[in-house]
């Protein structure tokens, strides 16, 4: 645009030059020194207007237009799309250039803006997809306590922040009582609102710090952290005493009872660090152990002696 405007100035100042130039060569004017110095300076004139001239009148035109479509980019850099281009309300068939490139950057800012909305709003519905996902990967569909993974990983991960800084970690795991029975007899359907209520009673009993998780058919565990063996059974004989309490609900009003045996095992290891699956197996021989003696007791293994004994 410079370049054509340029030419045109070009053109525009040569004419008049030329003019004087030949109203001049054919006057007593061709010789005279004085005159010859005006001529040149009036060329050099128009050379520096042409040179000059075209730029300044493209920054008269345009150039409050480019800086305002320059703020408007920048604006909508910094995702501010609070204030669009300043335009005419309706558009009309004669509009120059400038109007029609405002109109049309307004157009895609306020496109820019929709799509970022949506974009928004798409990866908050991902997140929120994905955090209900893990917790449901966590969550034990029927009890909605923490399942088998989830008590899993939380056992690793309170094992090695407790047990390895000489604190210690104390596991329950449960068993209902003669729990094929109930389903034979009533159902399964009345077995799932006994595994329920069970695992309401526990969850009731535990600590912010707890973990309560059903970790297979009617096989609970709590794990207690920063708990010691004489706590961890105090808590075992008063879940256990609960649910022995408890009158069962099943369709029809119909009351039963249940018991659940218990196995307890408490590490706290110096030197530190052992081995956390032994935690696990332990307290399933002390599970195994009140089981053989009778159920519907709570049992504790010794780590540092390999001996189990009942504790209620």
């Amino acid at each position: 645009m410079v370049s054509k405007l340029r030419l045109v100035f070009f053109v525009l100042l040569m004419i008049p030059q030329g003019v004087m130039f030949w109203m001049a060569s054919n006057s007593l004017l061709q010789g005279n020194k004085f005159f010859s110095e005006i001529e040149a300076v009036s060329l050099a004139s128009a050379l520096i207007l042409v040179l000059g001239m075209p730029g300044l009148t493209v920054e008269w035109l345009v150039g409050k237009h480019i800086r305002d479509m320059g703020k408007l980019c920048g604006r909508v850099k910094q995702g501010d799309y609070s204030e669009l281009l300043s335009l005419p309300n309706e558009s009309t068939n004669e509009e120059d250039t400038i109007m029609i490139l405002k109109r049309d950057m307004n157009w895609m800012a306020r496109q820019i803006e929709f799509r970022e909305r949506d974009l928004r709003r798409v990866v908050k519905e991902l997140q929120e997809s994905r955090s209900q996902m893990q917790v449901m990967a966590m969550t034990d569909p029927l009890t909605s306590i923490a399942n088998r993974r989830c008590f899993f990983d939380t056992l690793e991960k309170h094992f090695t922040a407790l047990l390895c800084d000489c604190h210690p970690i104390s596991l329950l795991l449960f068993d209902v009582d003669l729990f094929k029975k109930i389903n034979d007899t009533y159902g399964h359907q009345a077995g799932d609102k006994v595994l329920l209520k069970l695992a309401e009673i526990i969850q009731e009993n535990t600590r912010d710090s707890d973990l309560a998780a059903r970790i297979g058919g009617e096989e609970y565990a709590l794990l207690l952290p920063e708990t010691n063996s004489q706590e961890a059974a105090g808590i075992a004989s008063r879940i256990k005493n609960l649910i022995a309490g408890h009158d069962f609900i099943l369709d029809g009003n119909q009351q039963i009872s249940v018991t659940v045996s218990i196995g307890i095992c408490t590490l706290f290891q110096r030197p530190c660090c052992f081995d956390k699956e032994k935690l696990y197996n332990f307290a399933d021989q002390a599970l195994y152990y009140s089981k053989h003696i009778g159920r519907n007791s709570v049992s504790v293994y010794n780590p540092d002696t390999g001996l189990i004994s009942k504790f209620a």
